[in-house]
């Protein structure tokens, strides 16, 4: 049995959620094009909103994985622009990788995103040096186009976008859930 639940952050959950991202930030610094410093400035009430929109708003929403005392242990996010879904901060912590949470992230924010708009266009942007993300998103669909980013904040690094369009297949094949549908 897996002790961990994945659910959509709740508007109460900003400080814990504060915490996981800067830890992610500090933990793998070439996954995201943000840094802990810029984002360790943040005010509360930046925090606050952000936590929010993820949790109520209708063209946004952050998941995340708690596990019983470990409190968060995992996140991952979109937002929409026009009809294009943008997949962000996917993260699980060291400590608790191998155990399949980031999958579960994904296929609940791919579930949420496939509601919401199953038309949409899904565009995340991936450091191709990171080979066990790169085959979980491909395992839902995605795949590279020819677009190039540099990592702004570290360069040389780069980002590679990768695409899905339509509902993302799960592993074995079929429309998948978070809640096991």
């Amino acid at each position: 049995m897996n002790p961990f639940v994945i659910h959509r952050i709740s508007v109460d959950d900003w400080k814990e959620f504060r915490t996981l991202r800067l830890d992610a930030l500090r933990t793998d610094p070439l996954a995201f094009g943000s840094t802990v410093e810029r984002e360790s400035a943040y005010t509360d009430d930046r925090w606050r909103e952000w936590t929010r929109r993820g949790a109520e708003g209708e063209r946004e929403a952050t998941f995340i994985a708690t596990g019983g005392t470990d409190g968060l242990v995992g996140m991952t996010g979109v937002f929409t622009v026009d009809r294009e879904c943008h997949l962000w901060g996917m993260w699980v912590h060291p400590r608790q990788r191998g155990r399949g949470i980031g999958g579960r992230l994904l296929d609940a924010t791919l579930e949420w995103i496939d509601r919401a708009g199953p038309e949409s266009r899904v565009v995340l942007d991936v450091n191709p040096d990171q080979a066990r993300a790169v085959a979980l998103y491909r395992s839902r669909g995605f795949q590279f186009t020819e677009k190039e980013t540099a990592l702004g904040h570290d360069a040389p690094a780069i980002v590679r976008q990768m695409v899905r369009r339509g509902p993302s297949p799960s592993p074995r094949g079929r429309p998948t859930g978070f809640d096991g549908g």
